[in-house]
């Protein structure tokens, strides 16, 4: 389950607190056989933090949504447990695996409320088997992108209802967790609170409401402040230090079009899907607050100094917004009539896409494909040749 940097310091904050009841994450590291020794070593070798201890930059939140499944694993646990045994991993695994569900779930209710009369089912898993999801929702749990797809889908799906007109305690306490959750597995998933911002903004016209929202948020919000004030010594920290953001020059072209993970050119249906989205989503006071978030993204995830996020299935960074491909998708289908010449184009382009992003899934899960560097349609082309052909 635990594959390299990034899964295992999401990790490391559940034995690290549950277990040995600190956040000195030097035994876990030094331990660790799931990482390459030389990135172990250099690890153990970073300057330590004001307060002593190793740093970890990336937040809690998904450790915290992956806490009920581990403490039920640590109730069976033998003594002398590290937290790393099959028990805990599998635990936490099925966890995040029903997390995924439920993400699909509540985006097929979310589009059939939004695409009244569209294939909500379909449309939402064609885009899922055609994106970065199907890899991290299934092959990568370990890391937050399904968290944060999930959870922005609750908070799209809580709003929703605060806007229909649902103003119970346990909406708006529902809508602060999982708004303060979101942010705390992935910080820059802040911007799609922008779409709660406008549909419940409105709804907040006394202190009662404010209040069930705030009581929600409070273990979430704490959880992230605490880590950052135990690790670091202060309440608010930016913990990616020496990594900063390029608002000067801003890889926009890139990020969505390079072989190098660009999102549209590794999972073309989503290209589709987002247009759609931006001519439906116009015409709507939620969708615009959509078309904020996607803008935003897109400028944050082009400035970012490593722009194709490392080691990636297509673009990672993208997790969220791909519900508004889903969105999009929806409204095609419901523009096509079925077994119109038109339904049986978009049928067949979703088909391919389809396909395609199974074979390249393929070919980046047997490593037949290179996982950092730029992949043109040429070298996946020959990389699936050679596949089929076997060896000489």
């Amino acid at each position: 389950m635990l594959q390299g940097w990034d899964d295992n310091f999401y990790y490391f904050w559940l034995p690290s607190a549950v277990i040995d009841h600190d956040l000195d994450f030097s035994n876990q590291l030094a331990d660790r056989t799931t990482m390459d020794a030389t990135v172990r070593d250099a690890g153990l070798a970073q300057p330590r933090t004001a307060t002593g201890l190793l740093p970890n930059k990336y937040p809690p939140g998904w450790a915290l949504a992956s806490l009920p499944f581990f403490l039920a694993a640590h109730v069976f646990a033998p003594a002398g447990a590290t937290g790393f045994e099959p028990g805990y991993l599998l635990a936490v695994w099925a966890g995040q695996l029903l997390y995924a569900a439920a993400g699909l779930w509540l985006a097929i209710k979310l589009v059939r409320r939004l695409v009244p009369g569209a294939p909500a089912t379909t449309a939402v898993l064609s885009v899922w088997l055609a994106s970065p999801l199907i890899y991290y929702q299934t092959a990568r749990l370990s890391m937050s992108h399904s968290l944060v797809f999930t959870l922005a889908v609750a908070v799209f799906w809580l709003a929703q209802r605060v806007e229909d007109g649902d103003l119970r305690p346990r909406i708006w306490v529902a809508l602060g967790f999982c708004s303060a959750l979101l942010v705390a597995t992935r910080n820059v998933a802040i911007v799609y609170l922008a779409i709660p911002a406008v549909l419940a903004g409105p709804r907040l016209r006394s202190v009662k409401p404010a209040g069930w929202l705030a009581l929600g948020a409070a273990v979430p919000a704490a959880a992230q402040l605490a880590a950052w004030k135990v690790l670091f010594g202060s309440w608010l920290v930016y913990s990616y230090e020496g990594e900063r953001f390029d608002f000067a020059h801003p890889h926009v072209a890139a990020v969505l079009f390079s072989p190098r993970h660009g999102w549209f050119y590794w999972h073309p249906l989503l290209l589709v899907g987002i247009a759609a989205f931006c001519v439906w989503a116009w015409r709507r006071r939620d969708g615009r607050a959509g078309l904020v978030s996607l803008g935003a993204i897109i400028v944050l995830n082009a400035a970012w100094a490593v722009w194709w996020l490392g080691s990636s299935f297509g673009h990672r960074g993208f997790e969220a917004a791909t519900l508004f491909a889903m969105l999009g998708l929806a409204v095609l289908l419901r523009a096509a009539p079925a077994g119109s010449w038109l339904r049986r184009i978009v049928a067949s382009g979703v088909a391919l896409a389809v396909g395609w992003n199974l074979v390249l899934g393929a070919l980046f899960l047997t490593q037949r494909i290179s996982r950092g560097d730029a992949v043109t349609y040429a070298d996946a082309g020959r990389a699936f040749a050679a596949w089929v052909r076997g060896p000489d």
